[in-house]
């Protein structure tokens, strides 16, 4: 019994040291980075952290270029509105002008209902 033992303690070490040879094997690998060498699960966690980024970096660009229309959108707006308010002042001018001379010219003018418009 001591003798099957020894042997499958033999066969264990063995197992053991190639499991160990491959491991070293895989950590000596050179997998995403040329000047140093990384295990294979840092090198998927390498790649799946330039995946994410690379998403990132199109997703931010994406929003840059929506923000660059939305922006020239509001500019166009903005200038509508300037363009707006100063024909509003201008017809306001206008009408105050209007109704000024029209109150200064007719003084005693019967209007449509018979009253008289001072």
């Amino acid at each position: 019994m001591l003798a099957a033992k020894e042997e499958q303690l033999r066969e264990f070490q063995e197992e053991m040291a190639a499991l160990k040879e491959n491991l070293l094997a895989d950590e000596k690998e050179p997998c995403c980075l040329p000047q140093r060498c990384v295990p294979k699960d840092t090198c998927r966690l390498h790649r799946e952290n330039d995946q994410i980024m690379t998403n990132l970096e199109q997703w931010a660009k994406q929003q840059k270029v929506a923000n660059e229309k939305l922006g020239n959108k509001l500019r166009e707006q903005v200038k509508c509105i300037a363009k707006l308010t100063g024909e509003k002042e201008s017809f306001l001018l206008l009408y105050t002008r209007i109704k000024k001379d029209s109150h200064s010219q007719v003084t005693h003018m019967p209007s449509v209902l018979g009253w008289f418009i001072w």
